[in-house]
């Protein structure tokens, strides 16, 4: 007979395993019996199978037939002082590679420029052509190379009617030629290299990938979103930056948004959660299983002797507190954003 006991409760909200022992770790199938190694498997199967659920789904997303915008990515403006415009980029020119790799559209850019911020990239530009260039071409052949460096730290303007701070605050007019939707009071984020991009003569094809490398290509995205969600994780502890936290609430405005779009963004979007939540439950906090996972490591450390049970105990219970402070805090900003009308996307 099976020791696993199943069960579906009142508020089917979320899941979660209940460990045989947790009210008496005297039981000899207690979790806290149990090896230093099967306790570390067992705090880490949570996020091994919220990265499982990601990779499924951007394979079968992959493998199956699917829209892509094909076309020329190309420069409709160029930030003053930044890195493009250092490297010589101009408004006309075309990227047509980031290290080697070719891209079809904008996104395609703004994807890997992401996961490369302070690293020198090489691009491969063809100066003031907007047609479609398609490689071994002779426009392509006598394209060049340039080299820059994304920042990590990109500078920010504050949205004005007049500006009075050049370096600090850009114009509503111009303001909107990157984001219509900024409203005075607003602050715009220059990219990365400092550039607005377009997909030029761009058009629309069903493409598809074989399962042999749908599967490669998943768990290339799943690296990309850990590498991006790091940076920002990063960000948020060295330099206090705004980490785009949202809690239950805002998550359910930001579903509602994109179930507006179609299907395939809907599973994208559960794979990004899911990969969110694979990466927040492996933080080292106190009530998370990357806390627990730390008392079991120093347990290993200290020979086998463990921390109190007491002392643990007290520990996770205030971390869970806070926990919940910090979705109380992410909700009520959740709830001013929707009642204000602002979309999650602004």
């Amino acid at each position: 007979m099976s020791t696993t006991l199943y069960s579906i409760n009142l508020i089917p909200l979320g899941g979660f395993v209940k460990m045989v022992g947790e009210e008496d770790p005297t039981e000899p199938r207690s979790f806290a019996r149990q090896s230093i190694l099967k306790r570390s498997i067992v705090l880490m199967a949570g996020s091994f199978m919220n990265l499982l659920l990601p990779l499924l789904i951007f394979a079968t997303i992959l493998s199956l037939p699917h829209d892509t915008l094909i076309g020329t990515v190309t420069i409709s403006g160029v930030a003053p002082n930044s890195p493009a415009e250092e490297a010589g980029l101009k408004e006309g020119d075309s990227i047509l590679e980031i290290n080697s790799l070719g891209i079809s559209n904008h996104m395609d850019l703004v994807k890997e420029i992401e996961t490369k911020q302070g690293t020198e990239v090489e691009l491969l530009i063809r100066k003031g052509n907007s047609s479609l260039l398609l490689p071994g071409s002779p426009e392509f052949a006598t394209s060049e190379y340039i080299r820059l460096t994304p920042r990590e730290n990109p500078p920010s303007y504050r949205v004005v009617e007049i500006v009075s701070e050049p370096t600090k605050e850009i114009a509503i007019s111009e303001a909107k030629q990157y984001n219509p939707s900024l409203e005075v009071g607003d602050v715009l984020r220059q990219g990365s290299i400092g550039v607005l991009i377009g997909t030029a003569n761009g058009r629309v094809v069903k493409d598809r990938l074989p399962l042999h490398e749908a599967i490669p290509t998943a768990f290339s995205k799943i690296g990309e979103v850990i590498s991006f969600s790091a940076q920002g994780i990063g960000s948020f502890v060295s330099r206090g930056e705004n980490p785009g936290l949202t809690g239950p609430i805002g998550i359910a405005q930001v579903t509602g948004e994109v179930a507006k779009v179609g299907i395939a963004p809907i599973f994208e979007l559960t794979a990004l959660i899911s990969i969110s939540l694979a990466i927040v439950n492996l933080l080292p906090i106190p009530a998370l299983d990357g806390g627990r996972l730390v008392f079991v490591l120093v347990e290993g450390i200290r020979g086998g002797k463990k921390i109190s049970p007491q002392r643990e105990g007290i520990i996770h219970m205030t971390g869970f507190i806070v926990l919940i402070g910090l979705v109380v805090v992410m909700s009520y900003f959740d709830i001013i954003r929707i009642l204000s009308g602002e979309s999650f996307f602004r």
